[in-house]
């Protein structure tokens, strides 16, 4: 067996993370990566979850990448989570706010919502 590397360095990404986020990727790896299996154990819906792991993969890209997750994206993620929006509106809203800002001149744009 593999012996266990040290604790990530400060300066790796996923140690920019806060704790809640570390929970979720520690339980997404125990429960196989079954986002229906995690959303049973967080007790919301696997659109929920689903929204939840996306705008976590934002956050991580962010602190590879040094860049600020897109606020319209988690904006929409907590009307989602507080019921107030369905996550199907909430992507095609996304969509939009997209396709505005790349022809709006500000670059183009990932599918994480930053300019590329």
């Amino acid at each position: 067996m593999k012996a266990h590397a040290p604790l990530p360095e400060p300066s790796h990404p996923v140690a920019r993370l806060d704790a809640d986020d570390l929970d979720m990727i520690a339980a997404f790896v125990l429960e196989s990566g079954s986002i229906k299996a995690l959303a049973r154990r967080y007790g919301v819906s696997y659109p929920t979850m689903r929204n939840r792991l996306d705008e976590l993969i934002e956050r991580l890209r962010a602190a590879i990448t040094g860049a600020g997750t897109e606020p319209v994206t988690e904006y929409l993620t907590g009307l989602i989570e507080q019921g107030r929006i369905a996550p199907d509106v909430a992507r095609t809203i996304r969509s939009l706010h997209i396709a505005a800002l790349g022809r709006s001149g500000r670059g183009s744009v990932s599918s994480t919502g930053r300019s590329a």
